[in-house]
């Protein structure tokens, strides 16, 4: 992201520096938060209704990663071409805020960019293929 996407505030107590959304901008790929999500028995599951019928993936993301950045133009660019057929979420692990913090720690991620799609039970499963709009795109249509 750009330096546009940082927002430099300097609290005087903890001297924080936030980061904005990479997808805050983008209606077809919603931001979730630590709020849409039940943590349960070790389980971690989507709580959100936009993914009530549990066709998705999840991109858990960092604003400063350049390499979240080059995918997030993959991701926006297929959820726009399969909008209202397949479901598209983001997680900034830097919003600590609303407690995305702990998202990452529940979702098990060990690197940024990570991408999860969500089972049939709502459960969060890790994407095992490399992330190219191909691979994605074949993904994506063999889901729907």
């Amino acid at each position: 992201m750009s330096s546009e996407s940082k927002t430099n505030n300097t609290n005087d107590d903890n001297n924080l520096i936030l980061y904005k959304d990479i997808y805050g901008l983008d209606k077809s790929i919603i931001e979730l938060k630590l709020k849409d999500f039940k943590y349960n028995k070790k389980k971690l599951t989507i709580n959100n209704d936009y993914f009530s019928d549990n066709k998705g993936i999840i991109i858990f993301y960092a604003p400063w990663c350049k390499h979240c950045e080059k995918l997030s133009d993959i991701l926006i660019d297929l959820a726009m071409s399969y909008i209202n057929i397949f479901n598209f979420g983001a997680i900034n692990t830097e919003d600590i805020k609303n407690g995305n913090d702990y998202l990452s720690i529940y979702a098990k991620i060990t690197k940024i960019p990570c991408i999860k799609y969500i089972n049939n039970k709502g459960e969060l499963i890790n994407y095992e293929h490399s992330y190219t709009n191909d691979n994605l795109l074949y993904f994506i249509n063999t889901n729907i």
